[in-house]
């Protein structure tokens, strides 16, 4: 080949990759999600070109941050709005779970902005910071008061309140009980109330299958309730049996996620 027909294939190979290139951004144009009413959310990009963002990932993201469906982080009136009406106190760990389990919820790029947004709630005085003690006392109590990102914890001990029960709260803590009347002579002994008879069940069974996207509702409607009283066991089996497979790189994520909840990662394997 002479210098001329070197050129002329180096021009045309060029050409066949800038070809190539604008015809997967024209074909990976459609998108399928969970929509925020529990259905199936298809979006069509349009037409769309190698110049409309630096690559296809950055092309995606910015449409799904423009319709509402992914956010970098939400403000603490979000979470007010849709506090769980069955919580007074909401585990930051479950608020966390929330995003990535419930379709009403935006899928946030980066869970830790949870915790920005409750310092700032924290300082607004519109959610109080908290953890729990035996006696149902709050300690430690964070309300209206300077708190860092670094002092919040995703877990499941530590909770968020309203602003409605932190002022209660803090009210409560700031008036000084009064004191007992001292005791008259020879007191009449108290009169025993009746015990009334017991009512109820001793023990309630279920078993069924819930829907992946359902769970944070079937936990705050069914199980929340019984959460911080003795007696509640839960039995879970999970099967994870997508078409394609599991990845060697997702058992060992499944595995790792398992030993972070303290939890055993024998899992089955077929």
């Amino acid at each position: 080949m002479d210098e001329a027909q070197k050129r002329q294939l180096a021009e045309s190979v060029k050409r066949a990759q800038r070809d190539a290139k604008e015809t997967v951004w024209r074909t990976y144009k459609h998108l399928m999600l969970l929509g925020k009413d529990n259905t199936w959310k298809t979006v069509d990009l349009g037409l769309v070109h190698s110049s409309a963002a630096a690559s296809i990932v950055e092309l995606v993201l910015n449409r799904l941050r423009g319709d509402g469906d992914i956010e970098d982080a939400v403000s603490p009136g979000f979470l007010d709005r849709n506090w769980p009406p069955a919580f007074k106190e909401w585990s930051t760990k479950s608020v966390r779970d929330a995003f990535f389990a419930s379709p009403k919820f935006p899928r946030l790029l980066h869970s830790d902005s949870l915790k920005d947004t409750i310092t700032k709630g924290v300082e607004n005085g519109m959610l109080g910071y908290v953890g729990k003690k035996p006696d149902g006392t709050y300690s430690p109590f964070h309300w209206k008061s300077s708190l860092t990102a670094f002092d919040v914890e995703l877990s499941g001990d530590m909770y968020i309140i309203q602003h409605e029960t932190a002022e209660a709260y803090a009210e409560g803590k700031s008036v000084p009980k009064p004191e007992p009347p001292p005791p008259t002579k020879d007191p009449l002994p108290p009169k025993t109330p009746p015990i009334p008879p017991s009512a109820g069940v001793k023990r309630v069974n279920w078993h069924g299958d819930v829907p992946p996207q359902k769970w944070m509702n079937f936990y705050t409607k069914v199980l929340s309730k019984f959460a911080a009283q003795s007696g509640l066991k839960i039995g879970l089996n999970v099967e994870i049996a997508p078409e394609e497979g599991v990845s060697n790189q997702k058992v060992d994520e499944i595995k790792v996620a398992l030993r972070e909840l303290g939890l055993s990662d024998d899992v089955s394997l077929d």
